[in-house]
């Protein structure tokens, strides 16, 4: 008469109600407590003391140094945001096999690295010049 499918329905419907109704009746009975650790919580946050610019400024973190990806081994280029171990490999055996990297663009030649990656390394990176001889 019932199938399988109206059957789990018909149970899901009367565990939702009872588990609904279980719970209307635990908060009922737990309505001034909860009042009572909500009011705490507010007056905590009203007493916190704002830090002063100057405290946040002490607490912030210093910038990472700049890398050269010319000069940098594969532990420093793992500093960078997004590179792992893999690709600073590939970045310092791409730099052995075809040379220096004019250009912190000329990374994109490196397997893995592509626009967003660049983006998010760019900051970080110091491509020194090529002194004259």
């Amino acid at each position: 008469m019932w199938g399988r499918e109206m059957r789990a329905g018909l149970i899901f419907v009367t565990a939702a109600l009872l588990l609904g109704s279980g719970f209307r009746t635990w908060r009922r009975t737990h309505q001034e407590r909860f009042q009572s650790i909500v009011e705490a919580l507010e007056r905590s946050e009203q007493e916190a003391p704002v830090p002063a610019e100057s405290d946040s400024a002490a607490t912030a973190t210093p910038a990472p140094a700049r890398i050269d990806p010319n000069r940098a081994d594969s532990a420093s280029l793992t500093r960078l945001p997004g590179i792992g171990p893999a690709l600073a490999a590939r970045i310092v055996a791409e730099r052995e096999r075809n040379g220096r990297f004019d250009s912190p663009e000329a990374l994109r030649r490196v397997r893995g690295i592509g626009p967003k990656t660049l983006e998010r390394i760019r900051p970080f990176l110091e491509v020194a010049p090529i002194l004259p001889r």
